[in-house]
């Protein structure tokens, strides 16, 4: 098999080069800082709310240990995230950004994400939805 070679001689490559070997740690430190910072995001608006982590997963319909699973967990569903910010009055606005356009995506009722427009505003400054727009 010619091209193979075996896994110690690239590792051996890897470890022997310095800035090789400092990015998987690198990488590692950079994703549990803005795991950190988005921990202290969550405990921040639950402070704000005045709720303790008990008296919101109980607005949620978890315990305290689910709870702590759901704030910790690394890939964490919008749907999910939606509940913890509703359980507080809150809402989840989501907006792709390209350039100067704007695109919110609303996560709706049954919690599947849809794409609407808001090209436009109302009398009162309001943007419009596209689909408020067409139904009218």
């Amino acid at each position: 098999m010619s091209g193979h070679r075996p896994f110690s001689e690239l590792r051996a490559k890897i470890v022997a080069d310095p800035e090789r070997a400092a990015r998987p740690a690198e990488a590692e430190r950079q994703a549990d800082a803005e795991q950190t910072g988005y921990d202290r995001l969550l405990a921040d608006v639950r402070r704000a709310n005045a709720l303790t982590q008990e008296q919101l997963g109980r607005a949620i319909g978890l315990s305290h240990a689910q709870l702590v699973l759901m704030i910790h967990q690394v890939d964490l569903y919008l749907s999910t995230l939606q509940s913890y910010l509703v359980a507080m009055d809150g809402d989840l606005e989501l907006v792709a950004r390209r350039g100067d356009t704007q695109l919110p995506l609303v996560v709706a009722d049954d919690l599947t994400t849809e794409i609407t427009t808001t090209d436009e505003t109302d009398a009162g400054g309001e943007q419009v939805p596209a689909a408020a727009r067409e139904a009218s």
